[in-house]
């Protein structure tokens, strides 16, 4: 199916999306570089779509499922994936500022070089395994309003950061 035409099906709405999607699971979704800006796909089925360097800013993503989706280098500037599904998702070097992930579930996902910025909420976002290593922005009130486990990989300056603080409290 060419981009264009999944385009097509995409604008239709999210229900006639995911009917398509339930009917052809098999078809790869190229949707790399494509403006969506301000689309609604809340609950939009978009499990391993390939969203590289996608514009989506702006774009209602709540509960939506992108498990194991390419958004590398997207732009999800102001983007709300509220309760959204973004496991094992690769995010590198995607910008995420002013952004809601509250209550995503972005376990094991690739966030290296993401831009964050101190307004993106990431409340009950589940960051286990998440690999944040090259990430900026982040603030350490931002991770303890997150889940993290010992997998979490964080960027140095907030590893140092959050040290500091446990130290303080002795």
């Amino acid at each position: 199916m060419t981009q264009k035409s999944l385009l097509e099906c995409i604008r239709q709405g999210v229900e006639t999306w995911n009917q398509w999607r339930e009917q052809n699971g098999d078809v790869a979704l190229d949707l790399s570089k494509v403006d969506l800006r301000g689309v609604d796909l809340k609950n939009a089925n978009l499990h391993h779509a390939c969203l590289q360097d996608a514009k989506l800013q702006f774009t209602k993503l709540q509960k939506a499922n992108l498990e194991g989706a390419n958004l590398a280098g997207a732009r999800l500037l102001e983007a709300n994936l509220y309760g959204a599904c973004l496991r094992n998702a690769n995010l590198t070097g995607a910008s995420l500022m002013e952004s809601n992930l509250q209550s995503a579930d972005l376990e094991n996902a690739d966030l290296r070089g993401v831009q964050f910025n101190e307004n993106v909420l990431l409340d009950q976002a589940n960051l286990k395994g998440a690999n944040l290593s090259t990430a900026t922005g982040m603030t350490s009130s931002q991770i303890k309003s997150a889940l993290v486990d010992a997998k979490t990989q964080l960027p140095e300056y907030l590893t140092e950061e959050m040290d500091d603080e446990f130290l303080l409290q002795f």
